[in-house]
């Protein structure tokens, strides 16, 4: 079967017009010089090991010079770091609670270092919990750290092939080719759906609506005394806001009508993740491989993908997001009423005289916007909800609380969620935010030699992670950090960005991050009005956290299935 394919991605390589006409004078000039079959094989077998060898052993020179200069940083204390996969190996034993075991190998290092194979540079990984070294890279030294690019990172290059060229993936200062300016661009466009007045007007209106339709259906499964999954229904209230918001579309998947950029979209996430992350090292040693079947896409690549069911169920689910996203934008291009609209969609369609956006530009637009405003909140809910669940206290406190400044189930305002407002419900979320960030871990790629705030010297390549997860649970900075305990936030002070970068910090900082609390707590509010809840017996034991990039809740330490059953029932 891989020779067929094989055959086939080369027949197709060679009848692209160009490819063509230089085969034909290839094969020309082969029969004018009498030059056999068996001859041009061995020519390309020859040519091939001088290609691969020099390919690794470009590599190795960049990666040797990149180990010279990090001679100095402490290495994470995993297992076998000499072997030939590095830490590979104990992230592949560890792939189920690698967020745990990340914080295990680095636990008391300000900075330490991983490599994985040691020819490889982008293999070469800092893990940094200082935060004046996180800010230093996300802040201060900006311009030198950035996105990786496509063809030095598999996982990007396939996370790219999702969600396309966005706010996510768009690089800036030294590692862009455009100066930063797509990215800017989107940005700023953007930031306009998040001024003040839209905030508390347009956003708080659908957020209210969604909140009471999801009130309204617990009240159903409470009555019947169901237990409810309630991380499905969490996901579906963030993507029946956000089609509203983004992009001015009424959906009602909270009550299972069908939504097929939603399926896709998770569709898509799990096979991406559940499939690439297990395969990066194999995908790097085939993309050594000599033309056409090494590099990044290469033949070799596609054979891979081509006998991975996960990856034909990833290619199905993004055809479905572009035919999806086609449909969106059309539609909204076809609105008469598009100059009056103050969705994100609109905003863009908007500046098109100017910016000249194309359809696959804002199919990629509304896919990065998507995870960021529909995943990250949904998983912080479920994760709220699991808390309040495991800490009776926690929710008998909160509901005194909302009882007390907002009586008579009046619905609440951003005024009076606020911090100072109410400060216990302020600090539950924050100890949400603390213990299960919605991104668990994040990277920039540094692409200028540098040194940090410490004397660290970084070398061009190094990936730099940050990573919250660890950082919430470090015994140095919250003292008996696994348990929930919203009086540390009480009074308020809100953390500096690098010492708290669930939404990173400098000028890449969330855009949503403001309208992500206002929601969570808004809907946590509204819920408690109503209803306390339970955990499903027997469940408690088997919550874990997903392998996806938004850090979802399973109730399965295999990672195999996403469910948060919990019995709501209505208070009197």
């Amino acid at each position: 079967q891989a020779i067929v394919l094989l055959c086939f991605l080369l027949l197709l390589e060679l009848s692209r017009p160009s490819a063509s006409r230089a085969m034909t004078e290839i094969a020309e000039w082969l029969v004018a010089h009498k030059i056999a079959l068996g001859e041009v094989i061995s020519i390309y077998a020859i040519a091939g090991v001088l290609h691969t060898t020099g390919k690794i052993a470009f590599a190795w020179l960049k990666a040797r010079r990149m180990h010279k200069m990090l001679k100095d940083v402490p290495l994470a204390e995993y297992d076998n770091p000499e072997g030939f996969l590095g830490f590979f190996a104990g992230l592949r034993k560890n792939i189920k609670r690698d967020k745990d075991w990340f914080n295990e190998v680095t636990a008391g290092k300000p900075v330490s270092k991983m490599i994985g194979m040691r020819f490889e540079p982008s293999q070469v990984w800092l893990i940094v919990r200082d935060p004046m070294c996180i800010r230093h890279f996300l802040k201060d030294s900006f311009e030198k750290y950035s996105k990786p690019r496509p063809t030095e990172n598999p996982f990007f290059y396939y996370f790219q092939k999702w969600v396309g060229d966005g706010i996510f993936t768009f690089s800036h200062g030294v590692g862009s080719t455009d100066n930063g300016h797509s990215w800017l661009t989107q940005r700023k466009i953007a930031a306009n759906i998040f001024s003040k007045a839209n905030f508390q007007n347009n956003m708080g209106e659908v957020f209210v609506e969604k909140s009471l339709r999801l009130s309204e259906l617990l009240e159903r499964e409470a009555t019947a005394g169901r237990d409810v999954d309630i991380q499905k229904m969490f996901f579906s209230f963030t993507m029946d806001s956000i089609t509203r918001i983004f992009w001015g579309e009424d959906a009602d998947t909270l009550d299972n009508a069908t939504c097929l950029y939603g399926d896709a979209y998770d569709a898509a996430h799990r096979a991406l993740v559940t499939w690439v992350r297990p395969s990066m090292a194999k995908l790097l040693l085939m993309s050594y491989l000599p033309w056409p079947f090494g590099g990044y896409g290469g033949l070799a690549w596609k054979i891979y993908e081509w006998r991975s069911p996960l990856y034909q169920d990833f290619r199905h689910a993004c055809k479905i997001l572009d035919s999806e996203s086609n449909r969106i934008v059309r539609a909204s291009r076809e609105d008469p009423n598009l100059s009056s609209r103050t969705d994100l969609l609109a905003l863009f369609l908007q500046s098109e005289a100017k910016e000249k956006f194309s359809s696959a530009y804002m199919r990629d637009m509304l896919m990065n916007f998507v995870i960021a405003g529909r995943d990250s909140t949904a998983c912080t809910l479920s994760w709220a909800f699991y808390v309040l669940c495991t800490n009776k206290e926690v929710q008998r406190k909160l509901i005194e609380e909302i009882d007390a400044k907002l009586p008579d189930r009046v619905t609440p305002t951003l005024k009076q969620l606020s911090a100072s407002s109410m400060p216990y419900l302020n600090g539950a979320i924050y100890e949400v935010l603390r213990l299960y960030p919605p991104v668990p871990s994040d990277s920039k790629t540094c692409f200028e030699d540098d040194v940090f705030p410490d004397g660290t010297k970084i070398p061009k390549g190094a990936v730099c992670f940050w990573q919250p997860y660890a950082l919430g649970r470090d015994p140095a900075v919250y003292s008996e950090p696994e348990a929930v305990k919203p009086e540390r936030w009480i009074p308020f002070t809100a953390p500096a960005p690098h010492d708290f970068p669930v939404f990173q910090a400098g000028p890449r900082i969330c855009l949503g991050m403001d309208m992500a609390i206002f929601e969570a707590k808004l809907v946590v509010a509204m819920l408690l009005q109503r209803y306390t809840f339970d955990l499903k017996p027997g469940e408690a034991e088997k919550i874990h956290y997903s392998g996806t990039i938004t850090l979802a809740v399973c109730n399965s330490k295999q990672q195999d299935s996403h469910n948060l059953w919990v019995k709501p029932t209505k208070r009197s």
